[in-house]
């Protein structure tokens, strides 16, 4: 029911800090379904990272062990320290600003033919898309996800703030 003091959160308040625990499991399946993806599609499918993808995909990792800690106000912040991992690595891909020495695709000049052994083999760039899917880079997909998950533990994380504020009140 509707209540003058609580407002309508009151109605939802039962629902929702029932399922406080089950929005952080589902934060942490859906970090480590990342995680895991990432790691397949190393194992599977050939797809070697860069220095920043590894970065990236070992942040969603810690994402989804913090989901289960039961230190609330953690989750948002390591999800937004995601975003910015995820965010700076798209940025270096798109050229928007340069990433670390050891990760940019800065070949060397080549003054005859004799010159190609100079070129690294099998070295993954940072600089360049590794992986396409659905015609969109996996560096923005990552970063898409990281934004998702820090959309949904901090939305997670108000709600049950002001629930539990509503329980200090009786």
């Amino acid at each position: 029911m509707y209540d003058e003091k609580r407002g309508i959160l009151s109605g939802t308040k039962r629902m929702f800090s029932c399922n406080q625990r089950s929005m952080r499991f589902w934060i942490f399946l859906m970090a480590f379904a990342i995680f895991s993806i990432s790691i397949s599609s190393q194992i599977f499918f050939g797809k070697e990272p860069c220095q920043l993808c590894l970065f990236t995909r070992y942040m969603f990792l810690l994402t989804a062990i913090v989901a289960l800690s039961r230190i609330k106000i953690l989750l948002p912040i390591v999800a937004f320290a995601t975003v910015g991992c995820a965010f700076y690595h798209l940025g270096v891909e798109s050229h928007w600003w340069s990433g670390p020495s050891g990760c940019v695709s800065e070949l060397p000049t080549l003054s005859s033919v004799n010159d190609l052994d100079q070129i690294p083999a099998g070295k993954v760039y940072c600089d360049r898309a590794n992986w396409i899917i659905l015609g969109v880079s996996s560096t923005l997909w990552s970063f898409l996800f990281s934004m998702f998950l820090f959309w949904i533990s901090s939305l997670s994380f108000v709600v049950n703030y002001y629930i539990e504020k509503l329980e200090d009140d009786d």
